[in-house]
């Protein structure tokens, strides 16, 4: 009776014989990781645990540099327990949208997706709901929705994704991608959605917007309310709007309703409460009830990608009105507060309709909540709640907020500030490259120099650790511009030294042969420092004349074009893996010599027929 679970990632796949031709996505945080897989996904090439080996990475990081962004808060790029060197090459994918959070926050959860297939036909994805680019587990709930031109039986055109689209493509800034064209392509577009649910509208709403409310005529239905954020004074609104109803439910945590006043807790009597666990710190959006007070930690290393059950918290949002046999719901990114319904976030939510599947899923959730007792609930412990934990949002918060520069003079990095950073007697912030060593920020400082970064270990990602008295500290990345910018040749080094001479090989033979091998190379989150060695494979045996003449064989009988895509890769990868290859052997060096050697041969004899 459960919502049909899936992997995110999977749903990212092209279809067969498709490629992926644009993707945008927006969400309020991200982890490199999970970036990476998302890239791997996009490009075929992945699984759904974000995995895929060396060789793939490095192809999706090629075919997708001018397709694909990443929209999301500034300040809340993860710096999970793992950060393997590579990931310095996603920094050309993320935008941070630079909201103060102090009173708003980039919030929307959504994926847009083109992909284009054999006679360039075009066919759409999209993906809205509660779930950031993280390695959470908590319990989410997403939409995802088919578009084409040509119109299907129960296809329909739906409002506001058209704007939607627009927004996102003048965020991104994607070379080539006009938003007025995208608009005007999305309106034209018709959508599938899944069996038995019709979509009214999707809508983005920015700072300034006036959003309509998640319930209007509520007479003679039950209403489910799953929220795992509230404050005080959009509780008061939300009975108001629902006071009509004949029964209401909320679902939230144990954690939001300790937060409450009791003056709120007391609107609740009407109501029926249940708890989940919180989700989990990865990081949300500020709590609007703790002005006076402090938060409980909102990201702890530990914590990210934990293990644990189905489900570690509630982070689905769902305002749902019930009928006898027909649920009318807004889903999305918009929690029960005022920083989502009064114009303050930005947030997306789908208006949309749903039959006896749904309001089956919708009470599969409720029931799976703890009740939580009219005496409970008015006796609730407010629990003790320091101030160190608001003070280190607060010190966040202004990092994020500090016009920051990366100077880089040859091999070596400073970051800089406008002025001194403020901190408490008991706060300890490190700074660093997100490729390289962590390096003491002190009070009073208003630069620090990083010291020299090869070509190949270069970004403009910059890793903070902040620790403050005694509360779990506090890592993650901002993206800072550097200057003089990074060498066009950054990625080249960044893959030659992430690839083994093996790898390489494995990658230029996969392009040759037009598909991924079996992946006979670690995987590419796994740095060589912590690399659990694989078994051999006879794909690490060189790419032979053999193999370069088979290819050959292949672009003259099917009209294809691999060796001209492994000409233009093959001098570029080898002269940088040759250039920044401190780490090569004789023999692999002498391999690499072979290599160009070989090639050097069938460009003369075989490209020139």
């Amino acid at each position: 009776q459960d919502f049909p679970g899936q992997a995110f990632l999977e749903l990212l796949r092209p279809p067969s014989l498709a490629q992926t031709r644009l993707a945008l996505f927006a969400a309020y945080s991200a982890d490199p990781i999970v970036l990476g897989g998302t890239l791997l996904n996009l490009h075929a090439r992945g699984r759904d645990s974000a995995g895929g080996n060396k060789s793939d990475f490095a192809s999706a990081i090629e075919a997708l540099r001018d397709k694909v962004r990443f929209i999301v808060q500034r300040g809340r790029i993860h710096r999970g327990a793992r950060l393997p060197k590579i990931t310095a090459v996603l920094d050309q994918f993320v935008v941070e949208m630079p909201y103060r959070e102090s009173s708003s926050s980039w919030h929307p959860k959504a994926a847009l997706i083109c992909y284009e297939g054999e006679k360039s036909q075009r066919t759409w994805r999209m993906w809205i709901g509660s779930r950031n680019l993280t390695t959470s587990r908590d319990l989410d709930l997403g939409l995802v929705l088919e578009g084409e031109c040509r119109r299907r039986k129960g296809s329909q055109a739906i409002a506001g994704i058209a704007d939607l689209g627009a927004t996102l493509a003048a965020n991104a800034g994607l070379p080539g991608i006009e938003p007025d064209a995208l608009r005007d392509e999305l309106q034209a577009l018709h959508w599938t959605a899944p069996d038995g649910i019709e979509v009214s509208s999707i809508d983005l709403w920015t700072p300034g917007s006036a959003p309509k409310p998640p319930f209007a005529d509520v007479a003679g239905r039950k209403i489910v309310v799953l929220s795992p954020f509230l404050c005080d004074a959009f509780l008061g609104s939300l009975t108001g709007m629902t006071k009509a109803s004949i029964d209401r439910t909320l679902v939230t945590s144990m954690a939001t309703l300790r937060k409450l006043t009791p003056e709120s807790r007391a609107l609740l009597t009407d109501w029926r409460t249940l708890a989940l666990a919180a989700p989990s710190p990865e990081g949300e959006e500020m709590d609007e009830n703790l002005e006076g007070k402090a938060p409980e930690p909102t990201s702890e290393e530990a914590d990210e990608g934990r293990p644990g059950g189905a489900h570690s918290g509630l982070h689905a949002k769902l305002f749902a009105a019930i009928g006898d046999d027909r649920v009318e719901m807004v889903a999305g990114s918009a929690n029960a507060t005022e920083r989502a319904w009064a114009g303050r976030n930005a947030e997306v939510a789908a208006r949309l309709t749903g039959g006896a599947a749904e309001i089956a899923g919708i009470m599969a959730m409720v029931g799976s909540a703890m009740p939580i007792s009219p005496a409970l609930l008015q006796n609730i412990d407010d629990g003790d709640v320091g101030s160190s934990e608001r003070q280190l949002e607060q010190i966040r918060w202004a990092i994020s907020d500090m016009p920051l520069k990366l100077c880089r003079d040859g091999r070596s990095f400073q970051l800089s500030a406008n002025e001194a950073l403020s901190l408490p007697a008991t706060a300890n912030l490190q700074v660093g490259l997100a490729t390289m060593q962590l390096h003491p920020w002190q009070a009073g400082m208003t630069s620090v120099e990083l010291g020299e970064v090869p070509l190949s270990l270069q970004t403009d990602l910059v890793q903070f650790r902040l620790v403050l008295a005694d509360v779990p500290p506090a890592s993650w990345l901002l993206r800072v511009a550097v200057t003089p910018g990074l060498d066009p040749e950054r990625d080249a080094a960044a893959i030659s030294r992430f690839l083994s001479v093996a790898g390489l090989q494995t990658w230029l033979r996969e392009m040759l042969e037009g598909g991924a091998g079996p992946g006979a190379e670690d995987d590419w989150d796994v740095d060589a420092s912590g690399r659990t060695a694989r078994l051999a494979s006879w794909k690490f045996d060189g790419l032979a004349l053999e193999d370069i003449l088979k290819a050959w064989a292949k672009d003259r009988a099917e009209k294809t074009n691999s060796l001209q895509q492994v000409d233009a890769k093959l001098d570029r990868y080898v002269a940088a893996i040759l250039a920044h290859g401190e780490h090569l052997s004789p023999e692999d060096r002498q391999e690499l010599l072979d290599l160009q050697q070989v090639w050097g041969v069938a460009r003369d004899v075989l490209m020139s027929k």
